[in-house]
């Protein structure tokens, strides 16, 4: 793979390129965005080879196009830069949401003769943008791939993503919409209200709990505000269970049963004890 063109040069586009000049995956990386500052950052640190001045120059001669800016501009970017590639480019995202995606391009790159095949790489830091570029951000990381046909094109974004450490799946776009909401959309959102509920004159008092409950929250208000509004009826779900089990922890402490808050809160640190020794058991 030779040539590959990352619009949006931020934090996961960045360490894409990074990792994939790295291993030697690919031997240019085009890269193009909003600010100038940024793209110079990232060439500095070599997330990309050169930077393009035109999305039009970005994608020419690309192989595969990954476009790693936020959720709502995905689809405008991707019918922009149609008409300036070649047949055969495969389209890729890094969006947190799949379905609507998909549902609009399922038919439109095929009219130029080029494929889409939605990606989602889980990984990520609380800091953004070029300068905090890491080529190792997704060793041992899951990429989800919501499409897989044709399947040589599944296979060269697989391809891409493996030889940047990560480990890939297949997960249809609706499904994957809806195990996100969970996992990964409602914590940010439970990270974001505890952070609003706090006043600072408490934060003299927080600690290592409180900085990593609401670490999260220092994501970029623009790139989740479109994940949340994306995602509406899969994050609402997700609430409305959490808050049911909120409702029965309250009710659970207003009785003063201990044994039955001790069983709860047993019953919690199972479960993460759980997901712990299945993320030890990977690495």
């Amino acid at each position: 793979m030779k040539n590959i063109a990352i619009i949006g040069v931020g934090l996961i586009g960045a360490s894409l390129g990074k990792a994939l000049l790295k291993n030697g995956m690919a031997e240019i990386v085009s890269g193009f965005g909003r600010r100038r500052a940024n793209l110079e950052t990232a060439l500095e640190n070599e997330s990309i080879t050169h930077i393009a001045e035109t999305l039009e120059e970005a994608v020419h001669g690309a192989e595969i196009v990954v476009v790693c800016t936020p959720v709502e501009t995905i689809a405008r970017t991707i019918r922009e830069a149609l008409p300036f590639v070649e047949p055969g480019t495969v389209f890729t995202d890094v969006g947190s949401t799949k379905a609507s995606i998909f549902d609009d391009f399922h038919g439109i790159c095929e009219e130029f003769g080029c494929v889409f095949i939605g990606g989602h790489p889980i990984a990520g830091k609380e800091r953004s943008g070029a300068a905090s570029a890491d080529a190792e951000l997704y060793v041992g990381k899951t990429v989800v791939l919501t499409n897989r046909f044709p399947e040589s094109a599944f296979q060269k974004v697989s391809e891409m993503w493996r030889s940047a450490g990560a480990n890939v799946i297949f997960m249809p776009a609706l499904e994957h919409d809806a195990v996100l909401a969970r996992t990964s959309h409602l914590p940010h959102l439970l990270a974001c209200v505890l952070s609003a509920v706090t006043p600072p004159k408490l934060f003299p008092f927080t600690g290592t709990g409180y900085e990593s409950m609401t670490r999260l929250a220092s994501g970029s208000p623009e790139v989740w505000r479109d994940i949340f509004s994306d995602n509406r009826p899969n994050l609402i779900s997700a609430l409305e269970d959490y808050l049911e089990k909120l409702a029965e922890l309250r009710k659970i402490i207003e009785s003063g049963d201990e044994s039955v808050l001790e069983g709860f809160l047993a019953n919690a640190k199972a479960n993460r004890d759980l997901l712990q020794s299945g993320k030890s058991g990977q690495s």
